[in-house]
């Protein structure tokens, strides 16, 4: 039958999967704030979202990033396949989405096509972040048939200079051609693929960014982020000194929602805090059991997250690395109902521009942007 005969003939099967899904996560919301808000560390309910490194290796020497300035020292490798079917057929039950990325570059996974097959054949919604040096038009209908339900597009820039500042080893205008080929084959075969085009808030991107907004409000990009830079919890004092902004905290310290909300496993099946531990300094555990099967939400709620979790609910930070150095706990705090993904954004700042509107419905997301103080930083 072929890709695109199995995309289309699953897709009534996908949505209403997806469907009831959304309604079973719905009714779990309050659940898993009480559980959030209670300080309940041993029986959390699954995860919210789901975030699986199908490889920590990169492509690029992008200057904000551990990995590409060489800070992440783990080993490096590529998650195996079956490793990751046992997690998704574990967890799609569960979780609203998975991200194919933490840390590298996925389209350098041989498989990572597979894997959004796979995803779409259990009604996963499956997503990558991609800096879309390697987005070819091949590999761009191939994501496409698989049920690819989000892209993450990553543009720093609106000058070669500029941009290939940032992304080091990249080239301004094949990275273009990329990312408009993708936007083109969505929009002309249909496809409903969201795409998301985001730029970094940081120093050498601040005055590029309005004509960012404007250049990329277009027929085909769903939303333009303009994301809130990550210090990755302060850990690299040259990526520190790249931020446009201070952060603004709130002036006293809440748990971090990713311990109850979000699981983050690495490729070779290990569990970590969230993305920001990057060479697993405070390990979680592994998926992988000793009998060779995976078990996700047996480490989700294992020891060592249990532990983590009442550190977090008594403040109890000094030695906890890289939590005790960490601003983007902030970020965002879950609700009774809701609850979001990893970024700052709180009621009311997603927008849509009234003039823009005039040309396009892409929404246009700042995170936090009136808020943050500007630095000084050279």
């Amino acid at each position: 039958m072929g890709i695109n005969g199995h995309r289309r003939e699953l897709s009534l099967v996908q949505k209403v999967q997806r469907k009831l899904r959304y309604y079973e996560q719905q009714v779990l919301a309050p659940v898993k704030y009480l559980a959030y808000a209670t300080g309940q560390t041993k029986f959390v309910p699954p995860p919210d979202r789901m975030y699986i490194e199908s490889t920590n290796i990169c492509n690029l020497k992008c200057i904000m990033c551990p990995t590409g300035r060489g800070e992440v020292t783990r080993p490096k490798g590529f998650m195996d396949f079956d490793v990751f079917r046992q997690i998704v057929d574990e967890m799609a039950p569960y979780v609203k989405a998975t991200t194919l990325h933490i840390w590298g570059e996925p389209l350098l996974h041989k498989r990572i096509v597979d894997m959004v097959e796979y995803c779409s054949a259990k009604g996963l919604r499956s997503e990558i972040s991609t800096n879309a040096t390697l987005l070819t038009e091949e590999k761009s209908r191939q994501l496409l048939e698989a049920g690819l339900s989000a892209i993450y597009l990553s543009l720093d820039g609106m000058r070669p200079e500029t941009y290939e500042s940032v992304r080091v080893n990249a080239d301004f205008e094949r990275t273009n051609q990329n990312i408009r080929r993708f936007i083109e084959i969505k929009s002309t075969d249909h496809y409903d693929t969201y795409v998301n085009l985001q730029i970094i808030q940081m120093q050498q991107t601040v005055d590029e960014i309005d004509e960012f907004v404007e250049t990329w409000s277009i027929p085909g990009v769903d939303r333009i982020h303009v994301k809130a830079f990550d210090s990755w919890a302060g850990q690299v004092d040259e990526i520190n000194e790249l931020r446009a902004y201070e952060p603004d905290l709130p002036a006293k310290r809440y748990p971090c929602p990713n311990l109850w909300y979000h699981v983050h496993i690495y490729w070779d099946g290990s569990i970590s805090m969230c993305d920001r531990d990057f060479n697993s300094r405070f390990p979680l555990g592994s998926v992988i059991d000793e009998d060779g099967k995976v078990r996700v939400m047996k480490n989700w709620n294992g020891p060592r997250m249990q532990e983590l979790r009442r550190r977090h609910i008594e403040n109890d930070l000094d030695d906890v690395f890289p939590c005790n150095h960490c601003t983007e706990w902030a970020w965002w705090k879950p609700t009774f109902s809701t609850s979001q993904g990893n970024r700052p954004v709180e009621e009311g700042d997603a927008q849509r521009d009234p003039n823009r509107l005039q040309k396009s419905s892409t929404l246009v997301v700042y995170d936090r942007p009136s808020t943050a103080r500007h630095t000084d930083a050279k």
